[in-house]
């Protein structure tokens, strides 16, 4: 794991500051051009490497710098330095001009014909075309830096502050649904207090009211049962029908407050098919066509307890990454049809599972078929009259 950090580490700092040991390796070739091509004596040629190493320590510098104003000073000084070796040392120092106009232009951000400006020292070389192999490999090296390889990085910055301000933006998106959730979750929980509520007055009304009146009645049946058993008689009558009258009515309020089974089933089919998508990455989707009021509660029961069934079978064994439960309304027939992109499967045999979806669709008068050719796919026809 050490190992792996340091080459990393390495590989990074290669990557940030190559062109800088690529610009001083140049350097010293081109030093190394001058000592074997100048003709000065060995004292000379000392000051000649010193003035050499000078300038390429400049040069270095100048690109491991990032402030404007350091980045010019450092500039003027590359061109004192290759001024000053060409009058003290030898004229062979011109070789180094390239690479001060190179940096000149790379700093002004100069197009790239303005690199032909180190043409100018041809007029002073003793050898011309030495002197413009070397111009056009260092307006090369430039070139593939400044003009593609810092293009390039910059592009790449650009990603990587669109990818953070995307991260940040799905953050955010983020943190807002779950605040809609929670303002939701509040909405509805309001909504519960509210029937809690009305319904506990609901039944105080109804029923609290004629229990009471029962209690009273039935008090003043025991203080007359023994001097007036006829009376008693009488108001026993009344208490009984009251309390029947009050059942009756529990009954149908009950029965007006039970949730209605097609609107429940549609609501189960759909948190089905959501946690196929937020638990198993499953795009699962509900398609509904025809007159859905035709459908009654019993066949609401067994589309449901087939689709669970098929949706399971399909997380299971079928390894697909779409599903899809069609229900159609025709004229006399109804169609559940619940299939997948899966692997499928050609020899299929029967389950507890599948067995059950056929059964259920069977106790409908209906018939379910299975097929795993292209995917796997449960297709149920139900009559429904």
């Amino acid at each position: 794991m050490g190992n792996e950090n340091e080459k990393s580490r390495l590989s990074e700092l290669w990557e940030k500051h190559y062109f800088v040991l690529v610009k001083f390796g140049y350097v010293l070739l081109m030093a190394a051009y001058m000592m074997l091509h100048s003709e000065i004596a060995y004292r000379d040629n000392v000051l000649t490497l010193a003035a050499v190493a000078v300038c390429a320590c400049v040069m270095t510098v100048y690109e491991t710098t990032r402030r404007k104003k350091r980045k010019m000073l450092l500039l003027a000084a590359e061109f004192i330095c290759v001024a000053l070796g060409m009058k003290w040392c030898d004229g062979a120092f011109i070789v180094l001009l390239p690479v001060a106009v190179s940096d000149a232009v790379s700093f002004l951000n100069g197009p790239f014909f303005l690199f032909s400006l180190s043409l100018i020292g041809i007029l002073i070389t003793g050898d011309p075309f030495t002197y413009l192999l070397l111009c056009l490999l260092t307006s090369v090296i430039y070139w593939q830096h400044s003009g593609m390889i810092l293009k390039y990085r910059k592009s790449a910055e650009n990603y990587e502050e669109q990818e953070l301000q995307l991260k940040n933006s799905i953050e955010t998106s983020a943190a807002d649904f779950q605040n809609e959730i929670r303002r939701t979750n509040l909405h509805y929980e309001n909504i519960i207090l509210q029937d809690k509520a009305r319904l506990s007055q609901a039944l105080h009304d109804k029923l609290g009211h004629r229990i009471n009146g029962s209690v009273y009645q039935l008090e003043a049946c025991r203080a007359i049962a023994g001097s007036d058993p006829e009376k008693a008689d009488e108001i026993l009558g009344r208490v009984t029908q009251n309390l029947r009258d009050g059942m009756d009515e529990i009954r149908a309020f009950l029965r007006s407050e039970r949730p209605d089974s097609r609107r429940t089933a549609l609501l189960e089919l759909n948190l089905l098919c959501e946690k196929c998508k937020s638990q198993y990455g499953i795009d699962a989707q509900l398609l509904i066509e025809g007159d859905s009021g035709r459908i009654s509660e019993t066949m609401w029961r067994v589309i449901y307890d087939n689709c669970c069934e098929a949706v399971t079978n399909a997380m299971k064994y079928a390894g697909c990454d779409r599903m899809q439960i069609e229900i159609k309304v025709l004229h006399q027939m109804l169609r559940c049809c619940v299939s997948d992109n899966g692997k499928g499967c050609e020899n299929i045999r029967d389950g507890m599972g599948l067995e059950g979806i056929k059964r259920r669709a069977a106790q409908l008068g209906g018939t379910a078929h299975i097929s795993g050719d292209d995917g796997f796919r449960i297709n149920m026809l139900i009559p429904l009259d």
